[in-house]
C-alpha cells in the first residue's frame, strides 16, 4: 500500500512510502545514493525519535499486522495472491524493487525500516514474509556499503566486466605482436614541426625502476631542417631507467607530447615472442646518444628480454637445429619490404654445420712423426705393403709407394724386406728398408712418400742415351729428341721454363734431366724400339715394363676375377685397402697426398660391399662411393688417387694404327680431330698427341678419361 511519494532533491527520483515508520527517517536515494528526509504531506510534524538500543543486544524488527499464510478450508476461497512487480518499463519503475532491497538492510540499523519503492508502478511491491522478519540469524556487516546493497551489486559487476576486459585486451595484444612483423600496422602521419618524445614523470613520486628515460627537448632549428619522412625516435624500452644527474629536475615541457599520446598501438613485453617490443616493427628506436656539451649524459643501452633459446620447449625435441627457420631468409625479406625495420641485435640460433662427407681426417706432422724413435726392430721377409702398413699404424704417418719408384727399383709392392736396427727412428727403418733398392723416404705436407735417391749435390745428372739402331742420320736423331721432350716430363725442359736440356749427337741423345726424368726417358725410348720392331737394349729391367700394350689391357685380366667381401662396420681405410689387396691378388698403391684433397686418410672408417662382383665393379663402386679413381699401372697393379688429380697426372700409351695406314697429313689431320674430343687435354694443356711414321703408332701423354675418349674415336675411324 503506498501512502505517499516523495522527490529527490538531487536526481528527481520518485519514491513511493509504503510504512508510516518511516516518516521522519533520513534514507539514502537507491539511485543516487543522496539523503532524503521522509516527510508527510500536509506539514505533519514527523514522530519522536526513538530512543537507540544498545549496541549489544539489537532491536527485533516488529512483524507487520499481516496473517500468517495457512492452508485454505475446505469451501473456502484461496488467499488472493500477491501482486507482482510489474515489468520495467521507465525510468521510476527500476525502484519497484527498492522494498526488498532496504529489508535485507533493516535488521543490522536500530530502527525497523521498511523498503521504499522508486518506480511509480500501478502494482504495489509485496512485503516482506514474516518468516523473512521473523528470522533470527545474526546482522552482517555490510562493510562500507552495508546501507546500500544496489551499490554492491554494480561493484560486482564492475569487477566481473573490468576482469573480462583486461582478458580480451591481454590476448589481443598477445595477438598483435605475433603478427605484427608480417602485418605492419602503418605508421600514422606526423606534423614535421613536432617531435614525439618520452616524458620522465616525477622522481618523486616514481621508482627508478619505472623512470622513463627524458629525451632532451629538440632545437626549433633542428626540429625544421628535418624532412618531412623522417620518424621521432622512441626509447628500446618505457622501463629503461635513466642516469639523470641528482640536481637535475625532470620537468614536464609544455611542448612535449607523452607516449600515451600516440596512436601507435602499445606493445607490453612478450617473452614467449623472439625479440622484445623494441623489436616490432615500429618506429626506429633511438641510439645510443654520446654525452653533449650541456652536460646531459648519454641514455644507457636497454637490455632485451628474450626467452633464451635453450628454455624453449621445442629445444628439447630439435636439438641445436632450432630454431627451424632460416634467420638470413627472414633479414632478406625485411631489406626488401621498405615498411619493415630489420630488428637489431637479436640473438639467433647459429647455423648447424653442413654434414661432411667423410670425417676430417686426422691433423700430422709427418716430419715430426719420421723423428719418432725406435728402441729396436727386426723384421724378416715382411712384405713391402704390409710393412709400410704396420710404420703408418705404428706412426700414424702415411706411407706413399710410388709406382715409379717402384718400376725404377724393379721391385713390386709385395717385395720381402727385412730390417735389424735398434736405437733408430721411424725414418731410419723406413731408408733401411728401402735404401737397398735404390730408394729414399721423403716427408711431404700428408705423407712419407717413397721416391727414387737423388743426386748428393742435389743438382742434375747428364745422361747419354744411345739411338744408334733406331736413326741413321742426325735428322732421325732430331725427330726421336723432338718426341722425347714433348712426351717426357715435357714441363721439366727449358723450352717449356724448365731446368732441363738436351744435345743431339750423331748417334746419341744427351740429357740433363733430374733422376724421375731420365728414368721415364729411358723406358721411352725401350717402348719406341719395341713398337718399331727392335729389341730392348736395356738389360737390367724385366721387359715386361717396355711392352707397348695399353696399361687398361694390360690390366683387364685381373679385374675380371669374381670377389665377395663384405665390411659393414666402418673400418680405417688402410686395413681396408689390406683385406682388398688379399681377396683379389692386386697390388693396391694410395697416393694419401692426392686422396687429402678427398679429406681421406689412413684411419678413415670406410665400408665396402661386393658380393657376386668381379674386381672391376668392386673397384668402380667403391672409387664412385669416395669421389676416387683407379689408375692401372701394369697386369697387377692399381693406384687410388683423387678424381681432381687425375687431369693433371697422364702417362704416356702406345696406339697401334699400322691397318689405317696414315700418311704424314692424314696423321695431322686425325690428331686434330681427335684433340677437340679430349677434354682434359684441352682443360689443363698439360699432354701431347703426336704420330710416329716410322713404327705407325700414335703417341699420347694424357689422363685416364682422355685416353679413354680416344680409344672410342679411334675405334669409329677403324670401323669399316
Amino acid at each position: 500500500m503506498t501512502l505517499f511519494r516523495v522527490h529527490c532533491p538531487t536526481c528527481h527520483a520518485r519514491l513511493k512510502v509504503t510504512s508510516r515508520s518511516l516518516i521522519g527517517q533520513i534514507v539514502n536515494c537507491p539511485k543516487c545514493g543522496s539523503m532524503i528526509e521522509i516527510a508527510e504531506p500536509g506539514g505533519s510534524a514527523p514522530p519522536p525519535e526513538q530512543p537507540k538500543p544498545k549496541a549489544a543486544v539489537p532491536p527485533v524488527a516488529p512483524l507487520p499486522e499481516t496473517p500468517a499464510p495457512a492452508a485454505p478450508a475446505s469451501g473456502m476461497p484461496p488467499a488472493e495472491p500477491q501482486p507482482t512487480t510489474a515489468d520495467v518499463s521507465n525510468s521510476d519503475e527500476m525502484f519497484d524493487n527498492i522494498d526488498d532491497m532496504l529489508d535485507s538492510v533493516s535488521a543490522a540499523t536500530p530502527a525497523t525500516v521498511q523498503p521504499v519503492a522508486a518506480e511509480p508502478s500501478d502494482v504495489d511491491a509485496q512485503a516482506p514474509s514474516p518468516a523473512a522478519a521473523s528470522s533470527t540469524s545474526p546482522p552482517l556487516d555490510g562493510g562500507r556499503f552495508s546501507s546500500d546493497a544496489n551499490v554492491g551489486k554494480w561493484r560486482n559487476v564492475a569487477l566481473i566486466g573490468g576482469t573480462s576486459v583486461m582478458a580480451l585486451a591481454t590476448f589481443a595484444v598477445i595477438g598483435y605482436a605475433v603478427l605484427s612483423e608480417s602485418n605492419t600496422p602503418p605508421v600514422p602521419a606526423e606534423d614535421p614541426t613536432t617531435q614525439q618524445v618520452a616524458l620522465a614523470e616525477d622522481p618523486a613520486t616514481n621508482t627508478p625502476e619505472e623512470q622513463t628515460p627524458k629525451v632532451e627537448e629538440p632545437n626549433p632549428e633542428e626540429v625544421a631542417a628535418e624532412p618531412p619522412e623522417e620518424k621521432a625516435a622512441i626509447p628500446d624500452s618505457p622501463a629503461a631507467p635513466e642516469e639523470t644527474p641528482e640536481n637535475q629536475p625532470t620537468e614536464e615541457q609544455p611542448g612535449e607530447m607523452t607516449e600515451a599520446s600516440s596512436d601507435a598501438p602499445k606493445i607490453d613485453d612478450n617473452p614467449f615472442l623472439f625479440g622484445g617490443p623494441d623489436d616490432q616493427p615500429a618506429e626506429k628506436p633511438a641510439q645510443d646518444q654520446p654525452e653533449t656539451e650541456s652536460g646531459k649524459p648519454e641514455v644507457a643501452a636497454t637490455p632485451k628480454s628474450i626467452l633464451e633459446l635453450k628454455d624453449d620447449p621445442l629445444y628439447e625435441v630439435f636439438g641445436p637445429a632450432f630454431p627451424v627457420f632460416d634467420p638470413d631468409a627472414i633479414e632478406s625479406s625485411a631489406a626488401t619490404n621498405p615498411g619493415v625495420i630489420a630488428a637489431t641485435n637479436v640473438p639467433v640460433a647459429a647455423s648447424p654445420p653442413t654434414p661432411e662427407l667423410v670425417p676430417p681426417i686426422q691433423a700430422v706432422d709427418v716430419a715430426a712423426r719420421l723423428r719418432d724413435p725406435i728402441v729396436e726392430i727386426s723384421l724378416k721377409d715382411m712384405p713391402l705393403n704390409e710393412f709400410t702398413s704396420f710404420v703408418t699404424q705404428m706412426s700414424t704417418a702415411p706411407i706413399t709407394l710410388d709406382p715409379v719408384a717402384l718400376a725404377y727399383a724393379d721391385i713390386s709392392a709385395t717385395k720381402p724386406i727385412s730390417i735389424q736396427k735398434s736405437r733408430t727412428s721411424v725414418e731410419g727403418i723406413l731408408r733401411g728398408a728401402v735404401h737397398p733398392f735404390g730408394l729414399d723416404i721423403v716427408a711431404t705436407e700428408h705423407s712419407a712418400r717413397l721416391q727414387i735417391t737423388p743426386a748428393l749435390d742435389g743438382h742434375q745428372v747428364a745422361t747419354k742415351l744411345g739411338v744408334a739402331d733406331m736413326a741413321s742420320d742426325a735428322k732421325e736423331v732430331a725427330d726421336l729428341a723432338y718426341l722425347l721432350t714433348h712426351l717426357v716430363e715435357p714441363l721439366s725442359w727449358n723450352y717449356s721454363g724448365g731446368k732441363g736440356l738436351y744435345r743431339v749427337d750423331p748417334d746419341a741423345i744427351m740429357i740433363t734431366q733430374n733422376e724421375v726424368a731420365q728414368f721415364k726417358a729411358l723406358v721411352f725410348l725401350e717402348k719406341m724400339r719395341v713398337a718399331r720392331g727392335l729389341s730392348p737394349a736395356s738389360q737390367h729391367y724385366s721387359a715386361d715394363l717396355f711392352t707397348a700394350k695399353l696399361r687398361a689391357n694390360q690390366l683387364a685380366p685381373a679385374l675380371q676375377k669374381s670377389v665377395n667381401l663384405q665390411i659393414v662396420v666402418p673400418t680405417p681405410m688402410y686395413k681396408v685397402i689390406d683385406q682388398m689387396e688379399k681377396k683379389t691378388g692386386l697390388n693396391i698403391l694410395c697416393d694419401w697426398d692426392s686422396l687429402a684433397l678427398n679429406k681421406l686418410g689412413p684411419a678413415t672408417p670406410v665400408t665396402l660391399s661386393a658380393s657376386g662382383q668381379n674386381v672391376g665393379e668392386m673397384l668402380h663402386h667403391f672409387c664412385k662411393s669416395w669421389k676416387l679413381e683407379a689408375l692401372p699401372i701394369n697386369t697387377h697393379t692399381v693406384q687410388l688417387v683423387s678424381e681432381a688429380s687425375v687431369p693433371v697426372m697422364p702417362w704416356l700409351e702406345f696406339y697401334d694404327l699400322t691397318e689405317m695406314n696414315l700418311g704424314k697429313s692424314q696423321a695431322t689431320a686425325m690428331i686434330n680431330a681427335a684433340e677437340r674430343e679430349l677434354s682434359d687435354l684441352r682443360k689443363t694443356g698439360y699432354g701431347e698427341v703426336l704420330y710416329d711414321p716410322v713404327s705407325k703408332h700414335l703417341l699420347a701423354l694424357l689422363s685416364k678419361e682422355d685416353h679413354q675418349r680416344l680409344q672410342f674415336f679411334l675405334q669409329r675411324k677403324m670401323a669399316p
